[in-house]
């Protein structure tokens, strides 16, 4: 018998059958060849259909089979002839008109996996709609509807077949399997035995001579005994029980501890192993001959950096390996003995080393390898790039493993290096650069990226000024400019003109202005390239206009006259005006003397440059000093003796600095008042020369009259009669030495006397009686201050 890995046995027995039933859930085990159903009776009883075709719905091939479709709500049984004879076989629906298919298989050297692709192996298949006879389909070589029915099959013993049988209706009723028609013994009753046992890489792997119950078979039921033991058999293995079979032929003994030896060893069988009828397994205790066990081993490694890494792996154990399974531990593998590989990702990686010896035994080793993470290097910049320009080189290199990045390193290659992280670098001419970043993190580990930058050339720029251009012509400039060379089709497509005075003008090649004022004008040309590299270049153009002549002019007293000068820039020629907006000058030099200055005048100046260029015209004013008004103040013009003394003043806006006094008589003075005395009575002119502050003369004049000492003035009434009007009697005499004043009655008599001038007579006697009215007589005597007589007399007449 072959082994089949799962299988669910159904024992059924002939009893009443309900005329509904429920169908079963789908993908039971026995919907699977390999979990076929073991017969051991002649009739089998299904009162429910099966839903689905299993876990493997396609282990029957619509192109080497009859069932054209494949399997359908169906299910699977197995068995194994005894004697030969004839196989015989009905499926007797309990609905008449559900439609079942069939298909019988020859599994005796072959198993469940060759039914899709192996047409020999199919012994009978009907796959005929139902046409009656109440739905009754098999291998019976029934007359009534012959074509629902096959031939019975001749068989021999020891051959074992598998048969499928579906439901193509897919309705819930069941059905009746019937072998009773069967001339060969189909059901089994001999004792299982162990055909061969043999070493396998995890212990020993006994086999019987047909399948047994999985649910019988236990680790206790074997002993296992030899050198380095002793030995445990703990665990029992096989694929089709582990996956849900019931049934197994091969079994492999798990011993521990695991064999590290070879030598003779021993297997029993000591428990109670029995196959799907029941039989148990006959006893036994046989030698097997153990190899020697593979022994997986390989290099250890350093760890190296994700970049350009190259791990050497290499078999380092004792055994004689027959094939080497390399797993990297990122997916990729080799079956070299000594692989050299090269990770794309950093970490630690787990590599598995599988050996198999020469005897299919394996063994596994597994180490950990660390890839260190490197940076990711990265950079980007402009677009465009020119020649000359501060190139920005943005730093985008990414850190990975949580490793920072210590070190840049850029070559330009241009000759130019630098370690700073996001560096700025110009390149002098234009080219095809190739730039290197590296990146080096805390781990020692790098990475580099090269770039190919294209520089592009910048406008060879040149313009040519304008000379010996005077203010208020027009300027002329001329464009020279040119490109340095290129990388491919670069030109000059654009460019503009800044004049320097706040102007611009776009395109012009010969441009021509007109500056408002004189300068010197910072001119650009800012001109473009095709891939957008921008240069200017800045010259000075002049405007000439000298400056307007170094005017030297003074104040003069006026009528005088003045030099005034006009010093131009060397090499110029002062040209003077009469008017602002006169066309020819009246002299040409730079001092000029003038007429007299009688009033306020404007000439005009300008300068003639060497250049051809004229100055603005700069006013001379020709001005006097002010002229102040003038005389001479005194108190009395008539001076008398004995005290003849003049006080001149000056009066005016004369602003006097000097003075010169002329007195008349040949007698000067420069005080600025001063006084002084005549010594002769007479008429004299009274002089004043004077200059002021600024040095301007003037002469003013006057005339005075010097007068002797004038005569003795006597009244001749008064009237003493108390009313304060005319009531004393006084005498005008002055500068008198000696006095003497007498007023006489009528009878010759002293009545009043004094002997000073300043008297005052009220008209009393000496006794203080008040005189009468009347006529009094009175006599001065006496001398003047030059010591001459003085005698006068007369009347007083005195009225009260």
């Amino acid at each position: 018998m072959k082994p089949v890995p799962f299988l669910l046995t159904f024992l059924a027995c002939t009893c009443s059958v309900s005329s509904l039933f429920a169908q079963l859930p789908p993908n039971q085990p026995e919907q699977d060849c390999f979990g076929a159903i073991s017969i051991c009776q002649d009739v089998y009883v299904q009162p429910n259909s099966y839903v689905g075709a299993g876990e493997e719905p396609y282990e029957i091939s619509g192109a080497n089979s009859c069932m054209l479709i494949g399997e359908r709500n169906s299910v699977w049984y197995i068995f194994t002839v005894q004697t030969a004879g004839e196989l015989c076989f009905t499926i007797n629906p309990f609905d008449p008109l559900d439609d079942y298919d069939w298909a019988l298989f020859d599994l005796t050297n072959a198993d469940c996996s060759d039914i899709p692709d192996n047409p020999n192996i199919e012994v009978r298949c009907n796959w005929t709609f139902n046409s009656g006879c109440a739905g009754r389909t098999g291998a019976n070589s029934a007359t009534e509807c012959p074509i629902q029915n096959e031939p019975c099959i001749v068989v021999q013993p020891g051959q074992t077949f598998v048969l499928n049988v579906s439901n193509f209706t897919g309705s819930g009723a069941g059905y009746t399997l019937d072998l009773s028609q069967s001339t060969a013994e189909l059901f089994d009753d001999i004792p299982p035995q162990v055909r061969s046992i043999r070493p396998n890489c995890s212990g020993v792997t006994v086999t019987f001579n047909e399948q047994v119950l999985c649910s019988s078979v236990q680790p206790s039921d074997f002993t296992f005994t030899g050198p380095g033991g002793p030995y445990t058999v703990s665990a029992i293995r096989n694929a089709a029980c582990e996956t849900g079979a019931a049934f197994g032929s091969s079994f492999d003994l798990v011993l521990e501890p695991f064999i590290s030896q070879p030598g003779a060893y021993t297997v029993a069988l000591v428990g109670a192993v029995t196959d799907n009828c029941g039989n148990p397994a006959v006893l036994m205790s046989q030698p097997v001959n153990m190899p020697q066990p593979p022994v997986a081993a390989f290099n250890p490694q350093a760890p190296q950096c994700q970049n350009g890494n190259r791990f050497g792996f290499g078999y380092t154990g004792p055994s004689q390996v027959g094939a080497f399974r390399w797993q990297f531990g990122d997916g990729n593998g080799s079956s070299l003995p000594a692989p050299i590989y090269s990770y794309n990702t950093f970490g630690d990686m787990t590599v598995t080393l599988e050996i198999t010896d020469n005897n299919g035994c394996r063994d596994t080793a597994t180490r950990t390898v660390t890839v260190r993470p490197k940076p990711l290097a990265g950079f980007e910049t402009d677009p465009v790039l020119c020649e000359g320009d501060s190139i920005e080189f943005r730093n985008l290199t990414v850190e990975q493993g949580g490793q920072p990045v210590t070190r840049y390193r850029w070559f330009f290659g241009d000759g130019g290096r630098t370690e700073t992280a996001s560096p700025i670098h110009p390149y002098a001419e234009s080219g095809l650069y190739r730039v290197f970043l590296e990146a080096v993190n805390a781990l020692g580990c790098r990475d580099t990226l090269s770039r190919l930058l294209p520089v592009r050339p910048k406008p060879d720029m040149g313009f040519v000024t304008e000379e010996n251009v005077c203010f208020g012509d027009t300027v002329n400039l001329r464009y020279a400019t040119t490109l340095r060379g290129g990388l491919g089709a670069d030109s000059v497509t654009a460019w503009s003109w800044n004049f320097g005075d706040g102007t611009t003008l776009q395109g012009n090649l010969a441009p021509a202005h007109l500056y408002a004022a004189p300068g010197t004008f910072p001119v650009t040309l800012t001109a473009e390239t095709s891939y957008g590299c921008v240069d200017s270049l800045t010259q000075p153009q002049v405007v000439y206009q000298p400056a307007p002549p170094a005017i030297g002019d003074s104040m003069v007293c006026i009528g005088e006259r003045n030099f005034i000068s006009g010093i131009p820039e060397p090499g110029g020629i002062t040209r003077w005006y009469l008017g602002r907006s006169d066309a020819s000058p009246f002299f040409e030099g730079p001092v000029y003397e003038t007429q007299p200055i009688l009033f306020s005048d404007t000439l005009w100046a300008e300068v003639l440059s060497v250049q051809g260029c004229l100055s603005e015209r700069a006013p001379v004013r020709l001005r006097h000093y002010p002229v102040g008004e003038g005389r001479i103040s005194l108190p009395d013009t008539n001076l008398y003796f004995p005290d003849p003394l003049a006080q001149p003043l000056l009066e005016g806006s004369i602003e006097a600095a000097v003075y010169v006094w002329n007195f008349g008589d040949g007698q000067t003075a420069s005080d600025p008042e001063p006084s002084y005395r005549y010594s002769y009575p007479g008429r004299y002119t009274l002089s004043l020369d004077v200059t002021d502050i600024n040095g301007c003369p003037y002469t003013l004049s006057r005339l005075l009259e010097v007068k002797p000492l004038p005569p003795i003035l006597a009244p001749t009434a008064f009237t003493p009669n108390g009313d304060g009007i005319n009531d004393e009697y006084w005498l005008s005499a002055q500068l008198m030495r000696q006095f003497r004043f007498q007023v006489f009655n009528r009878q010759g008599q002293v009545v009043f006397e004094s002997d000073t001038p300043e008297f005052r007579w009220d008209g009393r006697s000496y006794n203080g009686r008040p005189l009468q009215e009347g006529v009094y007589a009175f006599r001065i005597s006496g001398q003047d201050h030059l010591g001459n007589t003085v005698s006068e007399s007369g009347t007083i007449t005195l009225i009260r």
